[in-house]
């Protein structure tokens, strides 16, 4: 069977992956959120590659926030946006005649959760296999770490990319 080497460093770096991950689930579900009402100021369209169908839209606000909506347009001008205490991501969207919270696609909702739970998953699987004594092949030790490195780039870039 395979000796992993550097089977520590890696083991602490799934545990730093799992304690970055866990504070973005702190920070959603157990910390209060901050309200602020705000002043959509400019909007730009999001455009589904070269055509020209509209997917959503992309605000701006008046105090600097952005924040982006899947396939609605927000037509009142004053909003009321709640934002994470930590990462000061956008959570919900609230005008006095609707709630836009569903549909929101920037920050840490939509498609970006998803992968932080299967970021999550993964480090945490990793972390059993890798901290236990069985021996591993190079086959599974490679899938274990380098499945959580693509994992972890796939949500760090989806992020840069839509905030």
């Amino acid at each position: 069977m395979f000796d992993i080497k550097n089977r520590r460093y890696v083991v602490w770096g799934l545990v730093a992956i799992l304690f970055a991950v866990s504070m973005v689930f702190v920070d959603l579900f157990l910390f209060s959120y901050q309200e602020s009402e705000e002043t959509i100021v400019a909007y730009s369209l999001i455009k589904q590659g070269k055509s020209d169908t509209v997917t959503g839209y992309h605000f701006y606000t008046d105090k600097g926030t952005e924040f982006s909506l899947e396939q609605d347009f927000v037509k009142e001008d004053v909003v009321v946006l709640s934002r994470t205490t930590l990462y000061k991501q956008v959570v919900r969207v609230k005008t006095e005649k609707r709630d836009y919270s569903s549909l929101l696609s920037s920050g840490f909702n939509g498609f970006s959760l998803v992968l932080i739970v299967v970021l999550t998953f993964s480090t945490i699987i990793g972390l059993i296999k890798l901290s236990g004594t069985e021996p591993l092949t190079v086959n599974q030790y490679q899938n274990y770490v380098l499945f959580t490195g693509f994992m972890l780039f796939c949500v760090v870039s989806i992020w840069l990319v839509f905030n």
